[in-house]
């Protein structure tokens, strides 16, 4: 994934629904890609929130603020 500097004036973050000018990244929409090129949404960067879970060895976004 791709980060950026500034967040697109004309898109909106799928988790805090703002347009806030902080830095972000392209994350892949899934089902849009060929194998090397896929459609992406930004996303702020400060948004994406991980947890990882051994027992179950997943990775886990949280998708509220």
């Amino acid at each position: 994934m791709r980060t950026f500097e500034h967040f697109p004036k004309e898109s909106l973050c799928k988790v805090c629904k703002t347009n806030e000018d902080r830095p972000c990244i392209l994350v892949p929409i899934s089902g849009t890609g060929d194998g090397r090129i896929s459609e992406a949404t930004p996303i702020h960067e400060d948004c994406i929130k991980l947890t990882w879970q051994p027992d179950l060895d997943v990775l886990i976004q949280r998708c509220w603020p």
